[in-house]
């Protein structure tokens, strides 16, 4: 029976992430999952229709992730607005105790294809990763997407992802920088204006050229 204290919509999707993640999609089952979030067998069909559908809602985060804030795309953004824009999805990420099945779950996207993500792991951020790059050039005066400009997007990326998607990692070396909100918060600044000044020296190499 479901516990009327809990919202069973959101246990239900806790659960199917964990389960999704250790098992992949083919082994899991609606019934085991049902019965690990102490739901009836009805709820899953209730909350989300069926199965895929279930699975779908999992991946969401993931999805939110790759959509590209509206600061990258205008011509007149100030770099900094632009970065702390495209980090705060990640900072968000932070506060969600599923991102470790999320990445496990990811892994297993690339080995045993589902075909919800249609396109490979790669592909499924390339949009983002390319909107960002655009964004560089511009302040970097660089007017085309060169081995320089990728290199420092995925620098950023690489930044952003270890301090709010790698809470292991932070835990072992430096877990005050996760520690509560506010501590997020603190992080995202910094790694803002630490973003922003490799920027900067990119540009600057630029024009010394």
């Amino acid at each position: 029976m479901d516990r009327p204290a809990d919202n069973t919509r959101e246990r239900i999707l806790r659960t199917a992430t964990r389960v999704f993640a250790e098992k992949g999609y083919n082994r899991a089952s609606v019934r085991e999952i049902c019965q690990a979030a102490g739901a009836n067998g009805a709820a899953v069909h209730y909350h989300f229709g069926d199965k895929i559908s279930l699975y779908r809602e999992v991946l969401r985060p993931a999805a939110e992730l790759t959509e590209i804030p509206d600061e990258l795309r205008a011509d007149d953004t100030p770099l900094r607005v632009g970065l702390e824009a495209y980090f705060r999805p990640l900072r968000t990420l932070a506060n969600d105790r599923q991102m470790p099945h999320m990445h496990l779950l990811f892994m297993r996207e690339q080995m045993q294809p589902t075909g919800m993500l249609t396109t490979g792991w790669s592909d499924f951020f390339r949009p983002r990763h390319e909107q960002l790059c655009r964004f560089l050039c511009r302040h970097c005066h660089a007017e085309v997407i060169d081995d320089a400009i990728n290199q420092l997007a995925l620098s950023l990326i690489g930044m952003g992802m270890m301090l709010f998607l790698k809470p292991d990692i932070v835990q072992a070396f430096a877990p005050g920088l996760t520690r509560d909100d506010n501590a997020l918060e603190a992080t995202l600044q910094r790694l803002t204006d630490q973003a922003t000044v490799l920027v900067e020296m990119e540009a600057e190499r630029r024009q010394q050229h």
